[in-house]
């Protein structure tokens, strides 16, 4: 028996060559093995292969025509170094017996005895597969998602092979660019675009909302409700059978249009309360400390485990950059399937309305009926995004910026607002994989989070919204202007995040996502210099006796109808408020009704604590400013407690009666002190 046969069968191990050379004899088992886990790609290039005999026989093509055995091994290797071809004896052997010659048991057996992993992508990617089948036809919700949580976590085990294979199939299919740039501004026209489809689209929503059909006239602009139409419609909805496409081949499942994304609590879809963290993590980043990094990083090896080892990821700034890498090859993939045209400038063709503020509308009006996208060209180099496409003359960061618009903003209509760009988020982050998805977070809901949900530019937006208001009532066309022309010029010196790669905690990737700032940042969190209070001593009254902490998740256990508090507890639980425990600040109050029945006091100390009434962040002013016009108080209190704990206070002092009281998100320790 020849040794590669004796050691696929299990009857010999390595361990056993104790008289042979061997280092060689190593060598030869490896390759054989390897030789063995080129099976899938011998199965799938088997058609391309049988094909080509004839013509390899008298010299006329080469060893690995496109979609080959040989192709499919080198693009993996491409990828991993460690499983290239060698061409052995032994390494063809293990081709040939991992074809069919022998059980996958005994191959398995003796690939075990080597400590090697094959196939492992392979059948990640099956198992996925069939977890996607399963909870298609699932009847119960809950199993439904645990199959495709399963799925999500296998799929990105599979990453890498199916990384290969994407790439393989878009060989050969690369698109070609019209290019024209007058100096002034820069037109990228797909070459083969189709003229007729945006007028076929436009007539087929027109006779939809008319009710009829015939002699349609589509050159005047769209309307509100015919670009509704359109976008509600799978058929006419150009932009989302792209992504539709794109999400399953990258993920391996359908675009939802209609996902929903509200913060717990309520129903809003951005809110202080939930991108307020989001923001404070892109300046923790930012900064760039030790700290940040080595905690950020290890809590994406919880998350993604199987994708951490596939990529071999080092580090922080190994997983930053290879993040940003794939970001930039998906970006340009994206980009390649655009079915429209899109028109570069330097500011003058932004969609804006007549006061100054943005036009979604418009970019709609401008992609489905002419089949253009003005973007924005120029900023600082972007970190990473900054290889220029040879066929374009477009950087990455460029590309980003069309595709993001197109597929974040043209698939269901999100507006340029805080809330449109957060909805954005939502929309094109299924259609990134999930290493791509690292980076892309950072670049959109990081940056919109730090922009419009911090006090960054609160000044700033109360004098838009007062400008606004004095627009309405304004008698003259000169007035009318001067308030015009103040507008737009507030609206240049609105403040955005510093052009900084960054990578945000993995739990604010997830569309789901409903605020808050993680545990493992607690110590990173630290409230900005000079803003906290100085330490306070703090007192709370409870029934229980030796109480070492006074711990806020048991919040509103004593809130009953017989006691006190009732409007608060329900609020709290209703609304998804942090828990927190209340306390006496600088003295104890006797006869407080807060207080009654409770003869057991606890003094504690109050450190890193927030003074609601000075506001030194701006963070109640936020609060107030976004929740303006709305009669539910308690939005309000929502968004500035959420905020000031997601800052890293942990608490916030406030006026209650004739005093102060301090409520403490973290547990306190306390002692207690004699009734004097």
């Amino acid at each position: 028996m020849a040794l590669p046969e004796a050691i696929t069968s299990g009857l010999l191990s390595i361990d056993d060559l104790s008289n042979v050379d061997r280092a060689e004899k190593t060598r030869q088992a490896k390759d054989f093995a390897r030789g063995v886990s080129y099976a899938p790609f011998d199965l799938l290039g088997a058609p391309v292969d049988l094909a080509n005999l004839p013509f390899q026989a008298l010299g006329i093509t080469d060893d690995k025509p496109f979609m080959s055995s040989n192709y499919l091994i080198d693009a993996y290797a491409s990828i991993f170094p460690e499983t290239a071809r060698t061409g052995s004896a032994n390494e063809i052997a293990g081709r040939v017996l991992g074809s069919g010659a022998f059980s996958a048991g005994s191959i398995a057996t003796a690939l075990s005895k080597l400590n090697m992993k094959v196939d492992k992508q392979v059948s990640a990617f099956k198992d996925s597969r069939k977890l996607r089948d399963k909870a298609s036809k699932e009847k119960d919700p809950q199993k439904a998602e645990e199959a495709k949580q399963m799925a999500s976590v296998l799929e990105a085990e599979a990453s890498p092979l199916t990384a290969v294979v994407k790439r393989i199939n878009n060989e050969g299919k690369e698109p070609r660019f019209i290019t024209k740039d007058d100096g002034t501004y820069l037109t990228v026209r797909p070459s083969g675009l189709d003229r007729q489809s945006a007028e076929k689209v436009v007539k087929s929503a027109r006779e939809r909302d008319a009710g009829a059909s015939g002699q349609i006239e589509t050159a005047s602009p769209l309307t509100k409700k015919e670009i509704n139409t359109i976008l509600s419609d799978k058929d006419l909805n150009q932009a989302y059978q792209v992504a539709d496409r794109v999400s399953k081949e990258v993920n391996g499942v359908p675009y939802d249009l209609n996902f929903i994304m509200r913060e717990k609590g309520t129903d809003r879809v951005a809110s202080l309360s939930k991108q307020a963290a989001v923001g404070r993590a892109f300046m923790l980043a930012a900064k760039g400390t030790p700290e940040y990094k080595s905690s950020v990083f290890s809590a994406y090896g919880r998350e993604y485990p199987s994708l951490m080892e596939a990529i071999n990821a080092k580090n922080y700034d190994d997983l930053l950059e290879k993040s940003y890498t794939q970001l930039g090859k998906e970006t340009q993939m994206q980009f390649d399937r655009l079915p429209i045209q899109t028109t570069y400038h330097g500011g003058d063709l932004d969609y804006v309305t007549s006061t100054g503020g943005t036009n979604s509308i418009a970019m709609l009006r401008d992609v489905m009926q002419n089949q253009n996208l003005n973007v924005f060209r120029g900023g600082d180099p972007h970190d990473f995004l900054n290889k220029v496409d040879p066929r374009t003359g477009l950087n990455m960061n460029e590309q980003f910026r069309a595709v993001h618009d197109y597929f974040g903003h043209g698939t269901r209509g999100s507006k340029f607002d805080a809330a449109g760009e957060e909805m954005a988020y939502g929309s094109h982050s299924q259609m990134f994989s999930p290493l791509a998805r690292m980076a892309m977070a950072a670049e959109t809901r990081g940056q919109n989070s730090l922009v419009n949900f911090s006090p960054l530019n609160i000044k700033l937006e109360k004098r838009l919204d007062e400008l606004n208001s004095e627009l309405s009532s304004a008698k003259t066309d000169a007035s009318k202007a001067d308030i015009k022309k103040q507008i737009s010029e507030l609206q240049m010196q609105r403040e955005y995040a510093p052009q900084t790669s960054v990578l945000l905690p993995p739990e604010m990737l997830e569309r789901g996502y409903s605020g808050g700032m993680p545990d493992y940042l607690r110590n990173v969190n630290r409230p900005d210099e000079g803003t906290s209070m100085p330490q306070v001593s703090i007192f709370h009254a409870s029934p229980k006796e030796g109480l070492l902490e006074v711990d806020p998740s048991f919040v509103g256990t004593r809130m009953t109808a017989e006691n006190y508090g009732v409007p608060e507890a329900s609020s709290i639980r209703s609304y998804n408020r942090p828990d927190r425990s209340y306390f006496f600040q600088d003295e104890y109050r006797v006869g407080d009704p807060a207080t009654r029945g409770d003869v057991n006091v606890y003094q504690g100390t109050g450190a890193n604590v927030y003074d609601a009434m000075d506001d030194p962040m701006g963070l109640v002013d936020l609060a107030s400013f976004q929740n303006r016009g709305l009669l539910d108080r308690n939005l309000f209190y929502k968004d500035f407690e959420q905020a000031i704990k997601d800052y890293g206070y942990s608490g916030y002092s406030a006026p209650f009666g004739s005093g102060r009281a301090v409520q403490m998100f973290n547990p306190t320790r306390v002692r207690g002190i004699l009734d004097e």
